[in-house]
């Protein structure tokens, strides 16, 4: 049997199926998606002052975090041991930029929770800083992360 990619053929005699169920590109993708998109309504709902943008942004935010902190740990446990030194120097980079975003978020959300009315309205020039911060970081990781795989081929399986 064969998996047929646009890069070729990939034989499918993988060591187990646990070759195919490394978590962290999938639960990558949710944080990106969820926190660019809660950044995205928040802005939204700035301007157009709707109550129910807030809340998109709000839950897009507290389960973005959770996906962000699952891809960190997901990440850890996805890099691989035996890789060259610019590689894991890479990595390594990858990983830390990938923390900074997750602080950032994190901060966020708890900023959140902590306020009842959802939105800081009390240092609010601070909370976009962070959120842009955060923003920038989780693009500049996503960056990373991407040349990881597509440069240097890490997570990819080796060709046959």
């Amino acid at each position: 049997m064969e998996i047929i990619l646009a890069g070729g053929h990939v034989p499918a005699n993988f060591g187990s199926m646990g070759d195919l169920m490394v978590p962290h590109p999938i639960i990558v993708d949710f944080a990106v998606a969820l926190l660019t998109v809660s950044v995205g309504f928040d802005l939204l709902a700035s301007v157009v002052n709707e109550r129910d943008l807030r809340i998109v942004a709000w839950w897009t935010l507290m389960i973005g975090t959770v996906a962000a902190a699952l891809s960190v740990v997901s990440g850890y446990a996805a890099a691989p041991a035996d890789a060259s030194p610019m590689v894991t120097e890479t990595i390594e980079f990858h990983r830390n930029l990938g923390i900074a975003t997750l602080v950032c978020f994190a901060t966020c959300s708890l900023w959140r929770v902590s306020n009842p009315n959802g939105f800081p309205e009390r240092y609010r020039d601070a909370y976009w800083t962070l959120t842009f911060v955060g923003l920038g970081a989780l693009i500049t990781t996503s960056y990373w992360g991407g040349l990881l795989v597509f440069k240097f081929g890490v997570g990819l399986l080796p060709p046959s």
